[in-house]
């Protein structure tokens, strides 16, 4: 049953529009439950860490899944992770870990309207 709720255009899988709807929908108390769980997400190497490598393939996978095109300056997902990440490493190891993701999420609308949709 919940595998058809979020496979709202019936093609037998969910892409990843649909996954992010079923995140979203998720029942967590808070911001930080869902930023949370939005990092694990996004540490795709599994170390707790967020680069800027994982960062910008991110930033590219929600460009796709938004059908945003421009992606030319300071739209340029490497372009963009680099500025969120001057902005979210606040112990300049050039890594963001799960406290600063929260606290950047958190304090800036932008970024967290980008990483972190519908929160």
């Amino acid at each position: 049953y919940a595998f058809n709720v979020f496979d709202t255009n019936n093609d037998g899988t969910i892409d990843f529009q649909e996954f992010l709807l079923a995140v979203a929908s998720r029942s967590l108390d808070n911001i930080d439950a869902h930023l949370d769980f939005i990092f694990d997400m996004y540490d795709f190497s599994h170390d707790e860490l967020i680069d800027q490598r994982e960062l910008s393939g991110v930033i590219t996978a929600m460009y796709d899944l938004l059908g945003t095109s421009n992606r030319k300056g300071d739209r340029d997902p490497k372009i963009l992770a680099a500025h969120i990440m001057t902005y979210l490493d606040v112990n300049g190891d050039n890594k963001v870990n799960r406290a600063e993701f929260i606290a950047g999420c958190k304090n800036n609308d932008s970024i967290r309207q980008l990483l972190a949709p519908n929160i």
